[in-house]
């Protein structure tokens, strides 16, 4: 999307420019959807073996999320999720280094935290609003976190017991956070100011 549009969008400032930074744009993560939606189990095995070697921290959560009994059907969205941001930090030429257990334990508690400040019994709804509101307009990576906020949508209905969704909402948000450090490494800094 071009800086042109996003200045069109009613929009907070600070989400437009939010937008403008987000290095997983708009066009890379739609290229990204295409592909994988074409995968053949071959590529995904591929992907899988590309995912061990870039991301094993992350690709470590699917196999503990297997371990804690989450079927396999339910952690496919998950999958295809780290498969996307794969497709699409390939397609715009950006490497990562690895994400280490620290930064995965971390953002896990942050939004960890964040789901509690946003189920808070003590809040009004008005707060609860506001918290979500905040973070997701300074959010740099917008179009990530619009993707996995339409991923997750789905759970809220489904069948599963609350454990599982629970782990699979916290993960799929849990790899914007880890993604997003990687790719703005000074954003929490700019945060907590």
């Amino acid at each position: 999307m071009s800086k042109a549009m996003i200045d069109r969008l009613p929009l907070p400032k600070r989400q437009k420019d939010a937008l403008r930074q987000a290095k997983i744009t708009q066009s890379l993560l739609a290229d990204a959807i295409v592909k994988r939606e074409k995968f053949t189990l071959e590529e995904k095995s591929n992907y899988v073996d590309i995912l061990y070697a870039r991301q094993p921290q992350m690709l470590g959560t699917i196999i503990v999320l297997h371990r804690l009994g989450v079927s396999e059907a339910t952690m496919e969205p998950l999958i295809e999720l780290l498969f996307m941001v794969t497709i699409a930090l390939e397609n715009g030429n950006i490497e990562l280094p690895p994400a280490s257990e620290d930064l995965v334990e971390l953002c896990y508690e942050r939004v960890t935290s964040r789901m509690t400040q946003e189920t808070d019994a003590r809040l009004s709804s008005l707060e609860k609003l506001k918290a979500s509101q905040d973070y997701i307009e300074q959010h740099p990576e917008q179009w990530l976190l619009a993707y996995t906020f339409n991923m997750v949508k789905p759970m809220q209905h489904s069948t599963e017991e609350d454990r599982v969704v629970n782990l699979f909402v916290t993960t799929a948000f849990n790899y914007v956070e880890v993604f997003t450090e990687l790719l703005h490494p000074d954003w929490t800094q700019k945060r907590a100011h």
